[in-house]
């Protein structure tokens, strides 16, 4: 149908988006009938007024960009997203008081002293006999490291018993058929976003207000969070399977569960497997900020030795967390491995 170019370019002067709507550009009309305005308030709602009014250029590409699309041409995009993504980093900029820091002596002092810290740990002690061994500090801070690979172990396991059965109900090639399984599967699906867009910390810290300071808050926080990454990545895994397999085993008249069971379990296993053993080594790194809130594990120890000043001790655990992340990063990546 023929577009007239003139009007088109009139509506998008009214309002941006509408002259593109209007030749057809549906997705790209709604975008800037939409996100131009929210951008612009965006700008003011932060006191950045004079960004708002940077936003002139996108403003009269979209006239010019429904004149073209009324005519069945498509210009290029990628003038207004440069313009909109430098305003936002300069927002950013601003947002933040980000600057660069002029170090006085002071503070390179400091940053020689945490360093130099670092580099030289407190591993090693001298006995009365003149013997080495481990220091008081690498006693001490053994065992939360333990507790921080159970803490993420348990965390793992519990999320486990949701979603795996949630996959099933996320997983979009087996919620396909009737309005109600694809309602379940739009609700599960969901879930699994807001689980995840959650940061581990805030469910920790709601994790401490319920049961108190200490390991269990953890693993709670852990696991909540894992059922809706766990439960993201297995649906994904279970959309991938080959469907061959399946067609063959309800052509012998077999009921959806049976399917399931026979069909579809098998192929997803071994991801099941390697996604668990990833979220495990996920879970380990998370543990130890979870435990700078409270909830456990070396990352109490590192948060209080950092509170002290205690630059050689935190470097201790500092060291233990790197070292028992790279073994578990290279193990789950060697088991992962032989099993996908």
């Amino acid at each position: 149908m023929k577009r007239s170019p003139i009007l088109a370019g009139l509506l998008s002067l009214i309002a941006p988006g509408l002259g593109q709507m209007y030749a057809g550009a549906w997705r790209r009309g709604l975008t800037l009938l939409v996100g131009l305005p929210v951008q612009a308030a965006l700008f003011h709602a932060i006191g950045l007024h004079s960004l708002a009014y940077c936003l002139a250029p996108v403003y009269v590409w979209s006239i010019y960009d429904s004149i073209i699309a009324a005519r069945g041409r498509c210009t290029s995009a990628v003038l207004p997203v440069l313009v909109i993504l430098a305003l936002n980093v300069i927002a950013s900029l601003q947002v933040t008081q980000f600057h660069i820091p002029q170090l006085g002596p002071q503070q390179r002092g400091a940053m020689r002293e945490i360093g130099g810290s670092i580099l030289v740990p407190d591993l090693l002690t001298r006995t009365t006999a003149g013997r080495l061994t481990w220091s008081e500090t690498v006693r001490t801070a053994a065992r939360p490291m333990v507790e921080t690979i159970y803490l993420a172990l348990l965390g793992t396991g519990l999320s486990l018993p949701l979603a795996i059965p949630l996959s099933f109900l996320g997983a979009r090639n087996l919620m396909s058929g009737s309005p109600i399984l694809k309602t379940f599967y739009g609700i599960t699906r969901g879930l699994f976003t807001v689980l995840r867009s959650v940061e581990v910390l805030v469910f920790a810290l709601i994790a401490i207000a319920a049961v108190g300071v200490g390991p269990l808050a953890g693993v709670l926080a852990l696991a909540v969070h894992g059922v809706g990454a766990l439960g993201k990545l297995y649906s994904e895994a279970i959309e991938s399977i080959e469907h061959g397999p399946i067609e063959a085993i309800r052509s012998t008249g077999a009921n959806e569960l049976q399917v399931v069971v026979y069909g579809v379990v098998p192929q997803v296993v071994p991801q099941f497997i390697a996604f668990t053993l990833y979220r495990w080594d996920i879970n380990v790194r998370m543990a130890t900020v979870i435990g700078m809130v409270g909830g456990g594990g070396i990352g109490a120890l590192l948060f209080q030795e950092m509170q002290l000043y205690q630059w050689r001790q935190a470097a201790v655990a500092i060291w233990m967390i790197a070292g028992v992340v790279m073994l578990m990063d290279y193990a789950s990546a060697v088991i992962r491995e032989r099993i996908v």
